[in-house]
C-alpha cells in the first residue's frame, strides 16, 4: 500500500480500534448484567437489549474516543517528540477511564439486585460517608472485593492493549492526515449526539420493551450515571408538564376537603393525659409478606394479630424505594422525589416539618432508635435537626450485641427501646427503625423458609422481623406506659421480593400500615381501611386524632377522614406511579406512555399525576 494512503487511513484505524474496545467492554458487562440477574427476565428474554443498546453505546464510546482522537492528531502534527509525551497522556487517560468504569459497571450489576434501577447519582451520595460504606462490609468481603477489582483492572488493561495496540507514533512530523480531522471528529460528535435529528440522544433511544429490566439492560451504565449526576445538580424542574399555576391548582384540588360534611372519625379513645405515640418503621416490610394484604401466608403472624386488634390500611403505598426517602415521608410528610433524596441536602431537609418538632412543642419527650449507623444517608444530621431529645444508634451497643452486618438486629433494638422508654417521661413520641430485613439477610434466626435462594432468605428475614415485633409488644405490654400508647407500624418502602415484582408496579410499592394499641376504640378494632394513600399521609392522620393541627404538613392527608381524596403517588428514576379508585398506572419518563396495572386512569387523572410531581418538585427545589 502506498505510504500516503496508509498514513491517511491511520486516524480512522486508530478510532475504530478505540471504538472496538469500548463496544466490547459494554457488551461484556451487559452480558454479565443479564446473566447475573437471571431472576428478573421476562418471557421475551433480554437478548434484544444488545441490539437496542447500540445507539447509546456508540454515543458513550464517542465521549471516550473524542479526547484520545484529538490528542492523536496533535501528536501526528507535532512529531516524535510531542508524541512521546502524548502517548503517556493517552495511556493515563484510558487507564483512568478503565479504573473508574470497571468499578461503576461492576457496581451496577450488584446494586441493581437491591435497587432495581441502573446506577445513578444516589450511589455517589453514599460515598459522602465512606466510613459507613466500609463498616457495612465484612473483612473477607473487603479483601475479596479489592482482589477482584485488581484482577479486573489487570485483565481489562491487557484487553485494551491487545485491541488498540501500542499507540506507535510517526517517525517524523506528518500533516497528511490533517484533512481528515474535521470529518473524523465530526463523525464522532454525531455519534455522541445520536445523529442529526432535532433532539440529542437519551435513554428513550434504547427503550423498547414493556418490561423494565430489558430497558435497563439496554441502557448504557456510564451514560445513565453521568446524566444522573448532571440532573442531580440541576436547579431546573425537568418534570414540568404544564403551567406552574395550573399544576398548583390541580394539586390543591386533591387536598380540598370535598363534599362530605362530617368531622374526621374518632377512632382513638380519650384518656386523662395525652397518649404516647410509638412509630415502628419496618425495613423493607412489603405487603407481599403480610397474609392479610394478600401476601405469603404464615410469614408475619404477629402483624396479623396486631391488625386484628387495630386498624389495617389495605391500600397504603411508599412513595420512594429507599430508607432515607421513607424516613422523611413518614416523619415529615413529604413525598419522595424520583431522582433525589432530600435528607442528603441538609439545608433543604432542615426546612421540612417533622412530627418530632410538632409534638415536642405540645410537651412530648422525643426519642429515636436505630440499630445501625447514623452516618447512613446522612440521617443522623437530619434527626438531630428534628429535635429528637434522645437518639440511640449502633454506638450505644456493645460489640457482642451487634450480630448483623448492618448493626444491632431488630430484637436487640426493640429490647433497648423498651428499657429506655421505661425511664422516659410521658407523654412521649418515639420512633424505632428496624434494619434486619435487608441484604445480606444475616439474621440470627431460622424459620421454615431456610432455602439458599434470595426469596427464601428474604422470607426468613421477614419472619424474624415479625418475631422481633411480637417480642417487643410482649415486653411493652408489661410496662406502665403501654395502656396509654398508640402504635403506628409502617414499612419504609416496598420491595421486589418475594414475588419478584418490578419496582414500577404498585404491588412492589404497597406497604403495610397498622395503627394499634389499647387506646383503639373497641368498635374500631379489626377494621380494614380501604382509603388509598401513602405513608407520607401518616402525620396528618395521627395529628388529627391527637387534636393537633397538621397545617405545616401540606402534602399529608388524613386517611381516616372521609372528606380526603383517594389517591397514591410513587416514583423512581424510571417514572411515576399513580393510583386512584379508577385504576393504577405508571408513566415512564423515557417512553412517555402510561402502562396500566389495574383498570385505567382517565385523561384528567393522567394530567393530575404529572402536575403532582411537577408541583412537589418545585417545592423541593425551593426549599
Amino acid at each position: 500500500m502506498p505510504e500516503h494512503i496508509r498514513s491517511a487511513g491511520e486516524p480512522w484505524w486508530f478510532a475504530l480500534r478505540m471504538y472496538a474496545f469500548w463496544m466490547f467492554f459494554f457488551a461484556f458487562y451487559r452480558a454479565l448484567f443479564v446473566i447475573w440477574l437471571r431472576p428478573n427476565w421476562s418471557s421475551e428474554g433480554p437478548w434484544a437489549s444488545f441490539l437496542h443498546a447500540l445507539p447509546l453505546d456508540l454515543s458513550t464510546a464517542g465521549y471516550f474516543v473524542v479526547v484520545p482522537l484529538f490528542l492523536w492528531y496533535i501528536g501526528m502534527a507535532g512529531g516524535p517528540r510531542v508524541w512521546r509525551v502524548l502517548r503517556y497522556v493517552l495511556n493515563a487517560f484510558n487507564l483512568g477511564l478503565i479504573l473508574f468504569f470497571v468499578m461503576a459497571f461492576t457496581a451496577n450489576v450488584f446494586l441493581y439486585a437491591e435497587w432495581h434501577t441502573p446506577l445513578n447519582s444516589r450511589a455517589f451520595d453514599n460515598f459522602r460517608t465512606p466510613e459507613f460504606v466500609l463498616d457495612s462490609m465484612s473483612l473477607p468481603f473487603k479483601i475479596g472485593g479489592v482482589a477482584l477489582y485488581i484482577c479486573l483492572i489487570w485483565g481489562w488493561w491487557r484487553v485494551f492493549k491487545k485491541i488498540t495496540g501500542a499507540f506507535a507514533g510517526p517517525p517524523e512530523r506528518s500533516l497528511i492526515h490533517i484533512p481528515s480531522a474535521p470529518v473524523l471528529l465530526g463523525c464522532t460528535l454525531l455519534l455522541i449526539r445520536g445523529g442529526v435529528g432535532k433532539m440529542p440522544i437519551n435513554e428513550s433511544a434504547v427503550y423498547y420493551s414493556t418490561h423494565p429490566f430489558n430497558n435497563h439492560a439496554a441502557t448504557n451504565t456510564a451514560w445513565h450515571l453521568f446524566h444522573s449526576l448532571i440532573e442531580a445538580r440541576s436547579t431546573v424542574n425537568h418534570y414540568r408538564s404544564s403551567d406552574p399555576e395550573t399544576a398548583h391548582c390541580q394539586v390543591a384540588k386533591l387536598y380540598a376537603p370535598g363534599k362530605v360534611e362530617k368531622q374526621p372519625q374518632r377512632w382513638l379513645a380519650s384518656s386523662e393525659q395525652r397518649p404516647n405515640v410509638v412509630f415502628i418503621i419496618m425495613e423493607s416490610m412489603t405487603a407481599q409478606v403480610v397474609e392479610e394484604l394478600g401476601g405469603v401466608p404464615g410469614v408475619c403472624p404477629n402483624l396479623g394479630l396486631l391488625a386484628r386488634e387495630g386498624l389495617l390500611f389495605e391500600q397504603c403505598y411508599g412513595s420512594g424505594y429507599r430508607t432515607d426517602q421513607g424516613l422523611v415521608s413518614v416523619l415529615a410528610g413529604f413525598p419522595a422525589q424520583p431522582d433525589q433524596s432530600v435528607v442528603l441536602h441538609e439545608d433543604k431537609a432542615a426546612k421540612l416539618p417533622c412530627l418530632s418538632k410538632t409534638l415536642r412543642k405540645e410537651g412530648y419527650a422525643t426519642s429515636f432508635f436505630y440499630g445501625g449507623q447514623l452516618t447512613f444517608a446522612n440521617i443522623g444530621t437530619w434527626l438531630y435537626n428534628q429535635q429528637f431529645d434522645q437518639i440511640i444508634s449502633i454506638d450505644d451497643f456493645p460489640r457482642s450485641e451487634v450480630k448483623q452486618l448492618w448493626g444491632a438486629d431488630d430484637a436487640t433494638i426493640f429490647a433497648k427501646a423498651v428499657e429506655t422508654l421505661r425511664q422516659t417521661r410521658q407523654p412521649f413520641f418515639s420512633t424505632v427503625m428496624t434494619l434486619s430485613l435487608h441484604q445480606p439477610y444475616d439474621v440470627p434466626y431460622e424459620s421454615r423458609w431456610n432455602g439458599a435462594d434470595e426469596r427464601e432468605k428474604f422470607l426468613n428475614c421477614a419472619a424474624f422481623a415479625d418475631y422481633a415485633i411480637g417480642e417487643f409488644f410482649r415486653l411493652a405490654a408489661a410496662e406502665p406506659w403501654y395502656q396509654n400508647t398508640v402504635f403506628v407500624l409502617v414499612a419504609d418502602h416496598g420491595h421486589p421480593q418475594p414475588d419478584n415484582q418490578n419496582m414500577d408496579s404498585p404491588r412492589a410499592r404497597q406497604v403495610p400500615l397498622l395503627i394499634t394499641g389499647p387506646l383503639i376504640r373497641p368498635e374500631w378494632r379489626g377494621r380494614r381501611i380501604e382509603k388509598i394513600g401513602n405513608h407520607h399521609d401518616i402525620p396528618a392522620t395521627i395529628l388529627g386524632a391527637l387534636g393537633v393541627s397538621s397545617i405545616s404538613f401540606p402534602w399529608s392527608k388524613n386517611l381516616l377522614d372521609d372528606r380526603t381524596t383517594d389517591f397514591a403517588y410513587y416514583s423512581n428514576e424510571n417514572g411515576i406511579g399513580w393510583i386512584t379508585p379508577q385504576g393504577a398506572g405508571f408513566f415512564p419518563f423515557a417512553q412517555k406512555q402510561w402502562k396500566w396495572y389495574q383498570g385505567a386512569l382517565d385523561s384528567n387523572n393522567q394530567v393530575t399525576a404529572r402536575a403532582y410531581l411537577q408541583t412537589m418538585y418545585d417545592e423541593y427545589l425551593g426549599l
